[in-house]
C-alpha cells in the first residue's frame, strides 16, 4: 500500500475554517475529525501498451478498510454481463492505495504493485471496469453496455476535488470531467493520490444550526449528464441555463441550494453521514430523491415539485420545513409503490429424465422502482435468485413468484420430462452385438467420410449446433456455460472462439479439414477460458480458474466443471473412435497426461468416471442431430453411452 500526498497548509486552513464560520455554538460542541469520502474509489486507469494495465483504489474515509467485500469487475466489448471478476484482499489505510496490475506490465508498474491479476487487469481501452462492495456498484470506469473510444490509451488520474465513485455504471462516461489525462505509458502518478477537502467538523447539539457552509460552488452554463457533490457542508448554485439529465447527487452532510437551474433538475440526497441536513429554501426544484435513512431535516420543502423515497428512506423519520422555518408534514406522500415485471418469457422446455434446468430469474424480472426481489417457486429450489429444476419423468407447470414485499407477478410456463431420447433407426445396424476392438472398428466405418468443414464455416456451424435454446441471438460456451451473442466471435478479450477439445496439438493436426474441424469435438469457448486451458490433458485437481466456476487447472491437466464433464469425455470418445490408421491422423486415448504433440489424450480412466458421472443430455442430442444435417455422422456415444464401457 502507498501513502497519498496531502497539502499539510490547505488541510490546517480547512480545519480553522470550518470550527470558525461554519457552526454558530448555542452550547458547548466536540470536534472530531472527518475524512470527506464516503467509500472507496477509483483514482487512477493505466490503459497502455502491450499488457501495461493497472488500476488505482483509493481510501480516502479517515479509517482503514478490509477489502474483502470489494472486488472489480470487467465488462468487455460493450456487454452487459461480468468478462471477469477479481476479488480483492487485505486492508488498505486511511489515505493509501491499493494498485491492481497485469503480471507482464512494465517494471514501473509492478514496482507499485499490491494485487496482481491478468484476468480483469487485461481490460481494452473500450470495455468497461466496476468497483463493488458487497455485488453492489460504488464506482466505475467507462460504460457498461456501451463501447466507448475515450479510455483508450491514456492514463487517467481522478482530480483531487473528488471524493466519491460513479455507481451509475451504464452513463455516458466523460473523462474531462472528474479526470486528468496523461498519455500513454505515463506510470509517475501510480501508487499515491492527492484528495481535498480532509479537515475537522464538529459535532452539534441538536440546538446548533448550521449558518454558513463550508465551500460555495457555483456553476454556470453546466452541461452534463451527473454532477456529484461530496464535501461534507457546502452551498451550491446553478444558473438557469443548467443541463444535468441524470442529477445532482449531494454527499455530504449539509446542503443549500440556490439558482433557477434546480427548476428541471432531480437531487439525489445521499448523504454518507446521520442527521443530514438539506435547505431548497428560495429556490423550486423539480424532483428530490431521499435515498437511504441519514437525512434527518429539509428545509424549505414546499418549494419541491416531487419528492422520492428508496432504500430504507423513512418520511416520517424526517422533519420538514418551510421556507420561514415553521414545521410542515411531508410535501408530498411517497409514490405508490408499483409491481414488479416479467422481462423476459420462460420458454417451454422438452428434456430428457435425469436432465436439470437452471434459471437466473434476474433475467426474467424486474422491479421498476430498483427495488430487490424475492423468488418463489412451485417446483424445483430457490437460492436467491436462481432456480434449478430436475423433474421426474411427465408434464410439469412450473409457476415462478418474484415479489418486492409488498406486491408480486407470476409467470408460468411448461416442462415435459421424457423417460430417455429415442434411438436413430438403423444407423448403426451393423454395430449389433459387437463388442470392444471390433465394436471401435465398426463404429469408425460407420462415422467415418463425413463431410469435411473449412475451419472458417466452423464458425457458422457452431451458431447452429451451440444456439441457446432461450436466446437464439447467442450460443452457450463450454465450461463456462455463459450464454453470449453470437457476433461477438473472434480472438479479443470478451469473445469467443473454436475450442478444440481433443488439443490440436496432440496429433499436430492444427485446423486443416478433418480432425481440425470436425465440429463433434469444437465448441465455443471464451477466449481467455480457451487459452488458459490451452493443450492441457484432462485429470481431477489444480488451483480454480479465473473467469471460469469449477473449472481446475494444474501445470499438465484440466478440470472442467461438473455440468459438461460427461459432454468432454463423450467428445474424446468419438475423436478416437473416427479418427485411425488411413487417415490424416490416428487418435488414441491413454491414462496420461502431458502427452505433449503425440496423437494421444488422457486421461482415459478419468474420461469414463466422468462419463458415468454426468449422463447424456436432451442438450447433446440435440447437438448430435444438428451436426449430423451439417456434416453427415454421429457421435455414438451420446446415441449408446455403454459402448465406452465396452470399448475402453
Amino acid at each position: 500500500m502507498h501513502n497519498s500526498l496531502w497539502n499539510k497548509s490547505a488541510k490546517a486552513l480547512l480545519s480553522v475554517g470550518l470550527v470558525a464560520s461554519l457552526w454558530v455554538p448555542v452550547s458547548q460542541t466536540t470536534a472530531q475529525a472527518v475524512a470527506p469520502a464516503s467509500d472507496l474509489f477509483i483514482s487512477e486507469y493505466i490503459e497502455g501498451s502491450s499488457l501495461n494495465k493497472a488500476i488505482e483504489i483509493y481510501n480516502g474515509t479517515g479509517s482503514s478498510i478490509d477489502l474483502s467485500p470489494y472486488s472489480v469487475a470487467l465488462y468487455a466489448n460493450g456487454s452487459t454481463s461480468v468478462q471477469s471478476e477479481m476479488a480483492l484482499s487485505g486492508n488498505v489505510a486511511s489515505g493509501d492505495t491499493v494498485v491492481l496490475y497485469n503480471s507482464g506490465a512494465d517494471p514501473a508498474v509492478q514496482e507499485q504493485g499490491d494485487l496482481q491479476n491478468n484476468g480483469v487487469i487485461n481490460f481494452n481501452g473500450d470495455d468497461a471496469l466496476v468497483l463493488e462492495k458487497d455485488g453492489l456498484p460504488i464506482d466505475s470506469i467507462g460504460q457498461v453496455g456501451t463501447r466507448i473510444e475515450n479510455t483508450k490509451d491514456v492514463t487517467l488520474v481522478r482530480n483531487p476535488d473528488v471524493q466519491s465513485g460513479d455507481s451509475v455504471v451504464d452513463d455516458a462516461f466523460d473523462p474531462s470531467t472528474e479526470w486528468t489525462a496523461y498519455p500513454a505509458d505515463t506510470f509517475e502518478h501510480l501508487g499515491s493520490h492527492t484528495m481535498e477537502g480532509a479537515g475537522e467538523i464538529p459535532v452539534p447539539d441538536p440546538e446548533l444550526q448550521p449558518v454558513e457552509p463550508k465551500k460555495n460552488l457555483r456553476y454556470e452554463n453546466l452541461n452534463k449528464k451527473k454532477l456529484t457533490v461530496g464535501q461534507p457542508s457546502v452551498s451550491l448554485t446553478l444558473d438557469g441555463k443548467a443541463s444535468i439529465t441524470d442529477g445532482v447527487y449531494m454527499k455530504g452532510k449539509y446542503g443549500e441550494f440556490h439558482g433557477t437551474g434546480f427548476e428541471d433538475v432531480k437531487v439525489v440526497l445521499s448523504p454518507a453521514r446521520t442527521e443530514s441536513i438539506f435547505d431548497f429554501t428560495g429556490i423550486e426544484v423539480k424532483h428530490v430523491v431521499v435515498d437511504g435513512e441519514k437525512v434527518s431535516e429539509i428545509r424549505g420543502a414546499e418549494n419541491i415539485q416531487e419528492i422520492e423515497f428508496i432504500d430504507g428512506a423513512d418520511y416520517e423519520a424526517i422533519r420538514f420545513y418551510n421556507s420561514d422555518g415553521e414545521p410542515i408534514s411531508s410535501p408530498h406522500l411517497p409514490k405508490e409503490n408499483k409491481a414488479p415485471v416479467a422481462t423476459k418469457v420462460f420458454a417451454g422446455e422438452q428434456v430428457w429424465a435425469g436432465d436439470r434446468l437452471q434459471y437466473d430469474l434476474t433475467e426474467y424480472f424486474s422491479d421498476p422502482e430498483g427495488q430487490s426481489l424475492s423468488f418463489s417457486s412451485t417446483k424445483g429450489t430457490i437460492t436467491g435468485a436462481n432456480l434449478t429444476l430436475d423433474l421426474p419423468e411427465g408434464s410439469h407447470i412450473v409457476g415462478v413468484t418474484a415479489s418486492d414485499g409488498n406486491q408480486s407477478v407470476t409467470q408460468s410456463f411448461s416442462v415435459t420430462v421424457s423417460a430417455e431420447a429415442p434411438a436413430p433407426d438403423e444407423y448403426y445396424d451393423t454395430a449389433e452385438g459387437l463388442q470392444g476392438e471390433a465394436l471401435k472398428a465398426e463404429l469408425h466405418e460407420i462415422i467415418d467420410g463425413h463431410t469435411e468443414l473449412s475451419y472458417s464455416q466452423v464458425w457458422d456451424a457452431l451458431k447452429i449446433t451451440d444456439e441457446d435454446p432461450n436466446n437464439p441471438n447467442n450460443v452457450l460456451l463450454l465450461y463456462t456455460g455463459e450464454s453470449r451473442s453470437k457476433s461477438l466471435n473472434g480472438g479479443n478479450v470478451g469473445d469467443w472462439n473454436r475450442e478444440h477439445t481433443w488439443a490440436k496439438s496432440h496429433g499436430g493436426f492444427g485446423t486443416a479439414r478433418g480432425a481440425g474441424t470436425d465440429i463433434h469435438h469444437l465448441r465455443p469457448t471464451d477466449v481467455q477460458v480457451n487459452g488458459l486451458r490451452g493443450n492441457l490433458d484432462f485429470d481431477y485437481g489444480g488451483s480454480a480458474v479465473s473467469g471460469c466456476d469449477g473449472c481446475l487447472r494444474t501445470a499438465t491437466s484440466w478440470e472442467p466443471p461438473d455440468e459438461v464433464k460427461g459432454d468432454v469425455a463423450r467428445m474424446l470418445f468419438y475423436m478416437a473412435v473416427r479418427y485411425e490408421s488411413g487417415d490424416a491422423v490416428d487418435l488414441e486415448l491413454n491414462d496420461l497426461v502431458n502427452n505433449g504433440s503425440t496423437p494421444y489424450h488422457g486421461k482415459i480412466s478419468v474420461l469414463l468416471e466422468w462419463h458415468e458421472q454426468d449422463p447424456v443430455s436432451a442438450w447433446e442430442q440435440q447437438r448430435n442431430e444438428k451436426i449430423e444435417d451439417i456434416q453427415g455422422n454421429r457421435n455414438p456415444f451420446v446415441d449408446y453411452p455403454e459402448w465406452a464401457e465396452s470399448i475402453w
